[in-house]
Formats: C-alpha cells, sequence, structure tokens
C-alpha cells in the first residue's frame, strides 16, 4: 500500500511538472502561430493573457496573474501594471538578463478583437522581443493566430543581432505601437511608429535620430534652392567594424547620402547629387562618380575605419583634346598627388563590388 501511495505522488509530481512547463522565446517563436487558443472566457485583457499562458506559459505571465495588482516594482522581482480599462497589463523583470511580457487587446471593426502580447527575453541590456497577435472570436470563444500582422514580420533595420537592440512597446494609452531600434554604438536610435487602422497596427512613420542634423548637412554641401527630402533608409557596415552606416536616399535615388554616426557626431562621408552614383568597393571604401561637365569626370573616394574617415581621394579626369584621351589629376585630401601615388591608392581600394540592400520606407 504504501510503495502504491509513493508511486502515485511520483506520478502526480511528474504531471505537475509537465504541466507547469515554461516555454522558451524560440518554441513560442516557432509554435505560437500553428495553434488556436479554445476555451476563452471574455475579451478583457485578464481572461485573454490566463487563456494565453496556459497554452504558452512564461514566468512573467504567470506572477503577473498571481499578483494582478499594480506596483512600483521596488520590492519586488517584477514590476506590473495592471490597466483593466484601457486593455492593458504588462509584467516587467528588474535587473538584468530577466524577462518582460507585455499584452494588450484592442476592438476591431469586425466586431471581434485583437489580443497582442509581447514577449521579451534580455541577454545582459540586449532585449530580444518577439511580437504575437490573435483575432478573438467572443461567439466562439478562441483566440486564433494572426501570422499576417505586419509587426509578426519585423525585422530590425540592422540584422547583426550583435548590435541592434530592439524594443516593442504597446500602448497603454492610445493605439499606437512604437518600435525602437537603438544602435548603441551610435548613442541614438530609429523609431517606426504602427498605428491602427481599425483592424491591426499598420507602419506609419519612422524617426531617426538627428535626421535633420543629416539634412542640414547635405544641403550646406550643395547649396540646394529645394530642401533635401530623404523617402528612405538602410543600414549598412561598409568599413565592417559592427558599427552600421546610415544610407538614405530620396524616392528616385537622384539624393542619397551616407552617413557615419558615432560619439565623435555625425559625418556625411559620401553623397550623390544629379547625374553622380555610388561606387563601392573592397577594402571600406565609399564613394561618388559622374559628370562634372562636358569631357569631365569625377570620382571621389573615402577609406573608413572603424566608422570614421582616414582620407578622402579624388580622380579628376578630363578629356585633352590635343591627346586625343582622357587624363586623370588626383588629389588626396584635397592636396594634388603624383600620378604614380594616385594610381597605387586606386590599386589599395580594391575591386569594385555591388552592394544591394533593402531601403526601408521613411516616413515623416
Amino acid at each position: 500500500m504504501k510503495k502504491f501511495l509513493i508511486l502515485s505522488i511520483f506520478s502526480c509530481s511528474v504531471i505537475l511538472s509537465f504541466a507547469q512547463k515554461n516555454y522558451t522565446l524560440d518554441e513560442i517563436r516557432s509554435g505560437w502561430a500553428k495553434k488556436t487558443i479554445t476555451g476563452v472566457k471574455s475579451g478583457n485583457i485578464l481572461p485573454l493573457l490566463t487563456a494565453f499562458n496556459k497554452t504558452w506559459r512564461t514566468v512573467p505571465a504567470t506572477e503577473l496573474l498571481a499578483h494582478p495588482v499594480t506596483n512600483t516594482g521596488d520590492e519586488d522581482a517584477y514590476s506590473i501594471t495592471v490597466d483593466t480599462p484601457n486593455g492593458y497589463a504588462c509584467a516587467q523583470e528588474m535587473g538584468d538578463d530577466g524577462e518582460d511580457i507585455e499584452a494588450c487587446v484592442w476592438k476591431r471593426s469586425n466586431g471581434h478583437k485583437l489580443f497582442a502580447v509581447v514577449y521579451t527575453r534580455y541577454h545582459g541590456l540586449a532585449p530580444h522581443p518577439i511580437a504575437l497577435f490573435y483575432d478573438y472570436d467572443a461567439t466562439k470563444g478562441t483566440l486564433t493566430p494572426e501570422f499576417d500582422v505586419p509587426l509578426v514580420q519585423l525585422l530590425p533595420s540592422y540584422s547583426d543581432r550583435s548590435v541592434d537592440l530592439v524594443h516593442i512597446k504597446l500602448p497603454q494609452q492610445g493605439k499606437d505601437v512604437e518600435v525602437w531600434e537603438y544602435l548603441m554604438p551610435w548613442g541614438c536610435y530609429i523609431k517606426q511608429t504602427y498605428k491602427w487602422n481599425g483592424m491591426e497596427p499598420v507602419y506609419s512613420s519612422t524617426t531617426i535620430d538627428n535626421y535633420d542634423q543629416m539634412c542640414r548637412q547635405f544641403d550646406n554641401t550643395y547649396q540646394l534652392a529645394d530642401k533635401v527630402r530623404f523617402d528612405k533608409y538602410a543600414l549598412f557596415d561598409f568599413d565592417e567594424d559592427n558599427n552600421p552606416e546610415l544610407w538614405l536616399s530620396s524616392d528616385n535615388n537622384e539624393n542619397q547620402a551616407i552617413f557615419t554616426v558615432s560619439h565623435d557626431g555625425i559625418q556625411m562621408v559620401a553623397s550623390t547629387y544629379y547625374k553622380t552614383h555610388f561606387s563601392f568597393y573592397e577594402n571600406g571604401v565609399i564613394g561618388s562618380a559622374g559628370s562634372c561637365g562636358t569631357g569631365c569626370f569625377r570620382a571621389d573616394y573615402v577609406k573608413l575605419n572603424n566608422s570614421k574617415p582616414v582620407y578622402r581621394f579624388a580622380d579628376m579626369q578630363s578629356y585633352d583634346y590635343q591627346k586625343d584621351e582622357m587624363i586623370s589629376i588626383y588629389y588626396k585630401d584635397e592636396k594634388e598627388v603624383s600620378n604614380a601615388e594616385g594610381e597605387r591608392l586606386i590599386k589599395s581600394f580594391g575591386a569594385a563590388k555591388d552592394i544591394t540592400t533593402l531601403m526601408l520606407e521613411l516616413r515623416k
């Protein structure tokens, strides 16, 4: 009898342990879109989060549901906010290497509700979030995964996970969702705003820290009557120092500029205007080239290292009508150098290479 009792207790312990499994971020990421959650009791924030946590249990959600009272987090492991009237709840673990959960619910124009969960796992100070969205149908009591919501497909502007820090902020007030991308070597950010369209949050605008200063640098270089407007942007690490450069472009690709951003400031290291175009080379060199008048061609290059210009080089070519050939005059940091030195510098840049990268939409 005693042996049977011990086995029964052991079996119950195993079952309870299995039932209390906490899922990792990667497990949730790979499986959530395949599983509809049933038996949801209501469309309020805590019942929705309870149903989600029964299927995809996490420590912060369990902690929040066990203590659904707003606190400051000063004496607790988690700072908890529960705002039932606004359909919002979150639990933030205090300290490094923790995990947070944030949830909110919107009323949809089709009579359903959209339920969102952002689960974030920290490695040191680096957040790694996933955004999950569900359609709540009150008549069926179900939460059905919606994988096509734009925020679910979110990719960072810069894909090197050792550098970028992405934070997805759900709204406690209002309906806008914000995605903050922090680039630590820059000491600044890129923020994307997603606005509610009645059914889901959709991309609305991008704010780039110090954007106006970058535009002024471009305008001061070319002294244009009309102020520049950039419509697209990309982050690309041209000099492979783990600190990406910012590439801005007009919609027609006519006006473009590449900036280095560091704690020392912002520098426009290359730009194009009108009939010029960018060129890229193996050894951390970027530049622009194009016509500079009848029978004239100019190529400008800059050598980058650790996000700083090492030197600038120009190849000024003009047509010699007497010799019936193009001749070059070379300049390094605006001082003329010999043909031998100019040809040596050109070879040192390495072979030309094609760079294709996704230019993301930039709306102000």
